[in-house]
């Protein structure tokens, strides 16, 4: 398996591309590990920057939320006027 570059904007490409409509996704460095086919130390540090930088937040263990979420909606409805 190809191993794929776990730094903080694939990681949160990918965070952004799996969050349910409220801005939160299910997840742990135990699932991006896999997903990216590195360490789990590597992909906690990654979350630990996105974190760090209130690009994200914890909720809980498994469960993180984008901090300038916008909904779903205003930016399909963003597309459709531009």
């Amino acid at each position: 398996m190809e191993k794929k570059y776990c730094d903080q904007e694939s990681v949160f490409e990918h965070i952004w591309g799996n969050a349910d409509r409220d801005g939160i996704w299910d997840g742990s460095a135990m699932t991006l590990a896999e997903q990216f086919n590195v360490t789990e130390d590597e992909a906690h540090s990654a979350l630990s920057e996105l974190c760090d930088g209130n690009v994200i937040e914890k909720l809980y263990p498994g469960k993180f939320a984008i901090v300038k979420w916008r909904e779903r909606d205003e930016l399909d409805e963003q597309d459709e006027h531009s």
